[in-house]
């Protein structure tokens, strides 16, 4: 946060917080590599995949400093969000220090179980950008066994999966996302609430593309969304 842009309330919230480390910097940092790292030494060897960061602008916009940063979109849904905000200019030193944070929990405290996954990667083309901004900074994919992998929330990632299996090493089935997107529901609409289901004809079609297209580029899928846990016929499908 720049500091000429931080209000002195919120200032003083974040020096409060940030009194035990050299910075705020220093601070964020620790806390998420300390957090990340006692998942994965948890499971160790087991892998573990950490999700990039994938706050929308009005979540981003209640954190502290939010309003004085964040774009008020119209639909933050569809904006600057997943591999596109990493690759934005006014946000790429979050994303430096999120990837520091990360290559101290694989590179210092060791726990290289940890692979990574790009959230919302809208073209094969921002993925291949997204991996050259975390090889720059110490996550060089295949290195020590660093796989990266992709969520498949989009119809894109489904139709191009072909392309996107040359950029990624798997896929995650994001289905909150890819049922909104599919459908055309905004998941945070209360008002379409009724139309939102993953047992749709058309979001149970993508998935099915989205695994026989893993399947042929000899990629592992998994799914990460409600709809097995919600209901127990969906993981039959599956």
């Amino acid at each position: 946060l720049h500091p000429e842009l931080v209000s002195p309330e919120d200032r003083e919230i974040i020096t409060e917080r940030a009194k035990n480390d050299p910075s705020p910097k220093a601070w964020f940092t620790r806390r998420l590599s300390e957090g990340i790292g006692s998942i994965a030494a948890a499971f160790y060897p087991r892998p573990v995949l950490v999700r990039l960061s994938d706050f929308k602008s009005n979540e981003y916009r209640r954190l502290v400093g939010g309003e004085n940063f964040e774009p008020d979109e119209e639909n933050p849904m569809l904006g600057l969000r997943g591999a596109s905000r990493y690759l934005s200019p006014e946000f790429k030193d979050a994303f430096e220090l999120e990837c520091e944070a990360l290559s101290h929990v694989r590179n210092e405290m060791g726990l290289k179980n940890v692979e990574l996954m790009v959230p919302f990667c809208r073209t094969p083309e921002e993925g291949k950008e997204v991996i050259n901004i975390l090889n720059a900074n110490g996550l060089v994919k295949g290195k020590d066994g660093l796989k990266v992998w992709v969520m498949c929330e989009l119809p894109s990632n489904i139709f191009a999966i072909d392309e996107f299996a040359k950029v990624f090493d798997g896929f995650s089935i994001g289905s909150n996302d890819l049922t909104q997107l599919v459908l055309g529901v905004d998941r945070d609409s209360g008002l379409l609430a009724d139309l939102f289901d993953e047992d749709n004809t058309a979001v149970k079609e993508a998935i099915t593309q989205a695994i026989e297209g893993s399947q042929r580029n000899g990629k592992k899928i998994g799914l990460c969304g409600q709809a097995p846990s919600d209901k127990p016929h969906f993981a039959g499908f599956l």
